[in-house]
């Protein structure tokens, strides 16, 4: 493990002194994101908001938060963490699937993932990570688990690191369904997805509208 690592590591810094290509980019994504996968991570937590607590890495910002989301800086930029409150309740009172639910999506979809990952408390949860073609400089991601979604819109040259640095943020995510459930009724509800567009909206004017957060 340690030499694959190692290997993994070497071929980032190879991508650093050279152009990313889309091709070469998704031809090497399933390495990258199986190797975040499983890397190592803090089983501790230095961040708790209440309804989720997680280990933030000292080379990530933490922009702005509220409740249910925070805003991070991840190589210059923007990514969203967002509890998927509408996916927790559903699953509490109307007995719907655990399964990652459907939500609004950039477009333009170029790649896509499904698999399973360790959280630090030892958890096996299931993820889809999803990139789009924003533009033909700036590309769309959304990880998402039955709890929690994150969003982020990267130059090319970024994707590989902030997907790698998404995917360790994720793991290390404790959310506490039973408050999240307790503290949002049908009005909070509303308030929690008007809350979840305007940040949205905030960090990212355009692409932001197209995600309909509160979609079942």
């Amino acid at each position: 493990m340690f030499k694959r690592i190692i290997l993994i590591l070497v071929f980032l810094v190879c991508l650093c002194g050279c152009q990313v290509s889309k091709d070469s980019l998704l031809t090497n994504l399933d390495t990258i994101l199986d190797d975040a996968t499983v890397s190592s991570i803090s089983s501790k937590v230095n961040m708790n908001k209440g309804l989720m607590s997680y280990y933030l890495q000292p080379s990530i910002g933490r922009k702005e938060s509220n409740a249910t989301n925070s805003v991070f800086v991840i190589n210059g930029n923007d990514v969203i963490m967002n509890i998927d409150v509408s996916s927790i309740v559903s699953q509490k009172y109307y007995a719907s699937s655990s399964d990652i639910r459907a939500i609004g999506t950039f477009g333009n979809q170029i790649y896509e993932k499904k698999g399973v990952f360790i959280s630090s408390t030892d958890l096996v949860r299931d993820y889809l990570y999803r990139l789009f073609e924003v533009s033909s400089e700036q590309y769309g991601i959304i990880l998402q688990t039955s709890n929690i979604i994150m969003v982020a819109v990267v130059p090319l040259g970024d994707v590989y690191n902030v997907s790698s640095e998404m995917m360790t943020l994720i793991r290390g995510c404790r959310v506490d369904e039973e408050a999240v459930v307790s503290a949002y009724s049908q009005k909070e509800m509303i308030n929690y997805q008007k809350e979840t567009l305007d940040i949205f909206e905030k960090v990212y004017p355009e692409e932001g509208t197209l995600l309909e957060m509160g979609e079942e």
